[in-house]
């Protein structure tokens, strides 16, 4: 019997991740047989999709992306504690034909805030977006013991939707634009990046010492961290938790913990992807 085992990222669009290169270095080095590939799959089309892999068989599991990260938790059969409080999942294993949702989302925000010694407790903290990736980033500080996280959105529904579940403030991106110099870290989790624009107006002010954290990582140098770096922010782009979290996810997949030099060698190769 083939030891050959299948992951996917599953997202759209999925053609820019790097998690298919990223699973293949560390699978490679640690003698497994994985064909990890990129799965583009439809909103419409997750819930049967998510159904024909459950029956398919021989999944491993999945990591998830935008935009089916909240619908991926409500339509596993079991979800861990992880994915509780964000109310969202990244990883779905399949295990006897039923799947289990898990959030390392969360956990490796934290581990890449730390790596770069970015702050976390104590500060005051803006997270832009309202999806999957900006409730991890919300609860993720929570846990951290920020003094204040405030969530901005476009739309000021599910800003304020994540305002009632976290008990954080809420407000639209064009408020975001006059408040932002007040905030010691700044979180973009909108989709912008993608489409080569920065979700705040020209000429937002970032306060000189404050931090800008972009979760996208393509490209590497996204609108909104030069629009930061320009206003005398530090920046820090989304490759060292895409990292983190992947980490994570390999110990959910093969229950092994990554040495420090797997995880470092391997977010040096994606920073030198172009």
């Amino acid at each position: 019997m083939s030891s050959l085992l299948r992951a996917a990222v599953v997202g759209d669009p999925v053609a820019h991740s790097l998690s298919p290169r990223l699973f293949g270095l560390w699978a490679k080095a640690r003698g497994r047989e994985l064909a990890y590939e990129p799965l583009k799959v439809t909103a419409a089309a997750f819930s049967e999709t998510l159904s024909y892999a459950r029956a398919d068989g021989p999944w491993l599991g999945w990591n998830v992306t935008a935009p089916h990260k909240e619908r991926a938790a409500q339509l596993a059969d079991e979800c861990d504690p992880s994915v509780d409080q964000p109310g969202a999942a990244n990883v779905l294993l399949f295990v006897d034909g039923r799947v289990l949702a898990h959030n390392t989302d969360v956990q490796g925000f934290l581990d890449s805030l730390a790596a770069a010694g970015a702050p976390s407790f104590g500060i005051r903290a803006a997270v832009l977006g309202a999806g999957g990736a900006a409730a991890a980033a919300v609860a993720a500080l929570r846990r951290a013991g920020a003094a204040e996280v405030a969530v901005y959105n476009r739309g000021a529904e599910r800003a304020q939707a994540l305002s009632r579940r976290f008990g954080v403030s809420a407000g639209t991106l064009s408020d975001a634009a006059a408040e932002l110099s007040a905030f010691d870290l700044i979180v973009n989790a909108t989709s912008a990046g993608f489409a080569e624009t920065s979700p705040l107006r020209a000429g937002t002010a970032f306060r000189p010492d404050s931090w800008a954290v972009d979760l996208g990582y393509r490209p590497k140098e996204t609108p909104f961290l030069a629009q930061a770096r320009a206003g005398g922010a530090r920046t820090l782009g989304g490759l060292g938790m895409l990292v983190r979290q992947a980490a994570l996810t390999w110990r959910l997949f093969f229950g092994e913990t990554l040495p420090e030099d797997a995880v470092a060698a391997a977010l040096a190769d994606l920073e030198a992807v172009p």
